[in-house]
């Protein structure tokens, strides 16, 4: 017989179930929302909650939050405390739009039967159902399809909109669409992350956009990062997208963000830089566009873990450090870190202290919304050393993204080359091909503007009196007129080659700005004559007879033409139907003039005809 007698020890306690107890019963959860925009209309179509953990909480992910609540049975019970949340704080923060909420088919399935409560519950936060959005999610396994599809029905009937996530990830979300035939279907981030180099995927998602077609669905492309994807889902048709891009989750987030969209929508013929040349769909002209996700830590990293990460992660050369506003204090840089902490005594005094010890505390941080040029110059007066590290980009003072400096270097280049190889040599502005692609963009945006064709009368005569050199000065002070008196954001001006230029406008007061364009150029050449031949309104010269003939100083005509939805089927007919009006302007006499060819059509405002 033993004398000592046996001890049955107790079970252990799971860590993250105590943090879990906690979490629930203090209701501390995160909720951040982010905008889902109409991109034909720029607006916020409604906002997709997103939870987290407190960021000092081992629960603090997403994943490892639902994980652990499916784990302990209380997956439901964690949804349920969750939607109340979001609802008081969406109508608290009195958004536009729906409000989008992400539920496991095992929540959905514990409604059945509970339409009446779930009724009695929104008629207290005046919200209407038909503003609420429930995402499917197919993160755990639909074992009774049939139920659900019920479960759902019910729903609906207290008029809430069904969306069906992450198509073409999880468990059988083709056939569910069929099922429950959603208002709503999200593609799966896989599918649009690199669309603009994937042809796979573009495929995929025409299949996707001809079946919504036919059910009567609204297609949304989820995980947008990347402006060349953009333009991509565009040309593809897909209506309504969300991403990184365009916003970032937020506990407030803004109610408008027109002026981002529009940035970043404008017809490809209308993108241009500060030079005035159209980019193509995928040029990086901000900040914003170089923004990355990256590791980011907060104070209460300790240096010691600061240390091991970098020893383990030999690619990893940065790290932000961001307050509780989720602003950036400053960035661990991983030469600075591992140098420091190879000091004697260092890592003894700090191991456990917070890591801002060995933080840079003036870090190079951009606004997402910093032009191109401006950082390039930024970057051109930085340390070699931190070259590498890269810079931070905030919105709003909140952290957006890490960006990298190949990155930065790489996006000027490329402008550079595309300069280079599209705008005249001369003054800089787009060429021909540009031009014509201008031209072939307002015509298929099937909006009414104005053209017109512009050319130097009497500049052969000048060039033979005064030689070329001045003569390419004649040339470059036309293009300054032109430009001074557009608006950048609504018209265009370029130089098609020797001394003709075509002006686009979308401004209303066009005819104000073409009668500027002919004061402004007399004006302005008159510098370059001679006092004898400005007395004398020109100068003598031999013609081709070899007999002596006079010159006018020059001037400028202009054939205008205003072009209506539908009127011209491309850029070469309406360049064909500009030579009539051009030859009647400069077959008259006098000061600069322009001709506008009312045959062709209505048009407002006035001009010299």
């Amino acid at each position: 017989m033993p004398l000592t007698a046996s001890v049955t020890p107790l079970p252990a306690v799971d860590p993250l179930q105590l943090e879990f107890h906690r979490l629930l019963t203090l209701d501390c959860f995160d909720i951040h929302f982010q905008p889902l925009v109409d991109m034909g209309r720029a607006e916020i179509l409604g906002y997709e909650a997103l939870t987290r953990g407190p960021a000092d909480s081992p629960l603090h992910s997403p994943l490892v939050l639902f994980e652990t609540a499916a784990k302990l049975g209380r997956l439901v019970e964690l949804e349920r405390l969750i939607v109340r949340t979001a609802l008081r704080r969406f109508h608290a923060l009195g958004l536009p739009g729906q409000l989008f909420l992400n539920l496991t088919a095992d929540t959905l399935l514990a409604a059945l039967g509970r339409t009446e409560l779930i009724q009695r519950e929104f008629a207290t936060l005046d919200l209407p159902a038909s503003r609420i959005v429930i995402e499917l999610t197919e993160t755990r396994p639909i074992l009774e399809p049939e139920r659900l599809r019920r479960s759902m029905e019910a729903l609906r009937s207290l008029g809430f909109v069904v969306a069906l996530d992450d198509l073409g990830e999880g468990f059988a979300s083709l056939k569910r669409w069929m099922d429950i035939r959603p208002d709503y279907v999200k593609i799966d981030r896989h599918f649009i992350d690199g669309i603009a180099q994937e042809p796979l995927k573009q495929q995929f998602v025409r299949s996707i956009l001809e079946m919504a077609a036919s059910s009567g669905c609204t297609v949304i492309a989820e995980g947008l990062e990347q402006v060349s994807d953009l333009a991509v889902l565009r040309r593809l048709g897909v209506p309504v997208c969300q991403g990184y891009l365009l916003a970032r989750p937020s506990a407030a987030p803004r109610a408008s963000l027109r002026a981002e969209v529009d940035a970043l929508i404008q017809p490809e013929g209308r993108r241009r830089h500060a030079g005035g040349l159209p980019l193509p769909p995928d040029a990086i002209t901000s900040a914003a566009q170089l923004a990355r996700r990256s590791h980011t830590v907060t104070p209460r990293l300790s240096c010691q873990a600061v240390v091991e990460m970098f020893k383990r992660d030999e690619q990893l050369y940065s790290m932000p450090v961001l307050d509780e506003q989720n602003r950036p204090l400053g960035i661990l840089r991983s030469l600075q870190v591992l140098k420091r902490s190879a000091e004697r005594y260092f890592m003894d005094i700090h191991e456990k202290r917070s890591c801002i010890a060995l933080m840079d505390a003036e870090p190079l941080i951009f606004d997402a919304a910093t032009p191109l040029r401006e950082m390039s110059e930024a970057i051109a007066s930085l340390d070699d050393r931190l070259m590498v590290d890269g810079f931070i980009v905030t919105r709003d003072g909140e952290y957006y993204g890490t960006g990298r400096t190949s990155d930065l270097l790489k996006a000027v280049s490329d402008l550079q080359v595309h300069s280079a190889r599209y705008a005249n040599p001369l003054t800089l502005l787009p060429g021909n091909v540009p031009t014509d692609h201008q031209l072939e963009a307002l015509l298929h945006e099937q909006r009414p503007f104005v053209v017109a064709m512009w050319d130097i009368d009497h500049f052969k005569p000048f060039n033979d009196v005064y030689g070329y050199r001045i003569g390419d000065d004649i040339i470059k002070t036309t293009a300054q007129v032109l430009l001074q008196a557009c608006d950048p954001e609504l018209d265009f001006v370029g130089h098609i080659g020797g001394d003709d230029f075509l002006m686009a406008l979308g401004s209303p007061d066009w005819a104000r700005r073409l009668q500027l364009v002919c004061d402004a150029f007399d004006r302005e050449i008159r510098p370059f004559f001679e006092a004898e031949h400005l007395l004398a309104g020109g100068y003598v010269t031999l013609n081709r007879q070899n007999q002596e003939s006079f010159n006018p100083l020059p001037t400028l005509s202009g054939g205008v033409i205003a072009v209506e939805p539908g009127q011209f089927e491309s850029a070469r007919s309406l360049a064909t139907a500009l030579a009539e009006p051009k030859r009647v302007a400069k077959s008259r006499s006098g000061p600069s003039r322009y001709f506008l060819d009312r045959r062709r059509g209505p048009c407002t405002g006035s001009g010299a005809d």
